[in-house]
């Protein structure tokens, strides 16, 4: 009697494993489907587009730099909000963005544009970048989520698609519009960290082999890179930082080298 017990203890534990597992794998693909469907979509549109559209921008944003106009002080005057610094534009990721810049790195991942608190934050420079027009490095910091609702609110959401080998390969444009210029900047790699790889929160150089040696540290490890480029001292960097899911964690990186 006691032996059937026990084999029957034994098949209920099989049984209710096995539904654990089933009940794990189905919340997992409910996950992914809930949480990166924007992602997925644009990856699969410009796929079946065959990426048809990476140069539709081009012309256009050359004349824009060629006879740049500073909208920054009509954002400011909009908003409120004297520490917006920039713009950002990804054009062919659908991501296009206000950048603002307080006195620590804390402030804009809780408010809003208005400066009002806001947990989903806005895109932010480091504020160690106080000389935009002139920083060896400019750092980028945007919010990511795994709720579907938020999405058309948090543009570097769409960071993730260039985890997509084709996506890396055929969009590389990057614009920064500062105060006293508007920057193309072209993406050369694209990295996954976690917070024992910080190397791109170094913004201070001591010289040009000091910037050299940081540039070798930051391209180590990258999940793509473009090797025909190669950064030379005289050379400016944009570093795009977002959450990252896969695996939990980690960071997403996005680096640009000025043209």
């Amino acid at each position: 009697m006691k032996n059937k017990k026990k084999y029957i203890i034994y098949i209920g534990i099989i049984l209710l494993s096995s539904l654990i597992s089933l009940g794990i794998s189905l919340v997992y693909q409910e996950y992914k489907r809930k949480t990166i469907p924007s992602v997925e979509d644009l990856i699969k549109e410009k796929k079946e587009q065959n990426y048809s559209d990476k140069d539709d921008y081009k012309e256009q944003k050359k004349e824009e730099i060629s006879n740049y106009t500073n909208e920054l002080p009509s954002y400011r005057e909009q908003y409120g909000n004297p520490y917006i610094m920039g713009r950002l534009e990804l054009p062919n990721l659908n991501i296009n963005a206000l950048v603002t810049r307080a006195e620590n790195n804390a402030f804009y991942l809780n408010n809003n544009l208005y400066n009002q608190y806001d947990g989903l934050g806005v895109p932010f420079f480091d504020y160690r970048n106080t000389d935009l027009a002139n920083n060896k490095q400019i750092n980028i910091y945007g919010h990511n989520t795994r709720n579907e609702k938020y999405f058309s609110q948090l543009p570097f959401i769409n960071l993730e698609a260039y985890t997509d080998k084709n996506i890396f390969d055929n969009y590389k444009d990057i614009y920064l519009s500062i105060d006293e210029k508007k920057v193309h900047y072209e993406i050369i790699a694209v990295k996954i960290i976690t917070d024992a790889d910080n190397e791109h929160m170094k913004l201070i150089f001591r010289d040009d082999q000091d910037f050299l040696k940081h540039v070798g540290k930051l391209l180590q490890n990258t999940l793509y890179r473009n090797n025909n480029l190669e950064v030379m001292s005289q050379d400016r960097l944009i570093v795009l930082q977002v959450c990252h899911y896969n695996p939990p964690d980690t960071y997403l990186l996005v680096i640009g080298l000025e043209n």
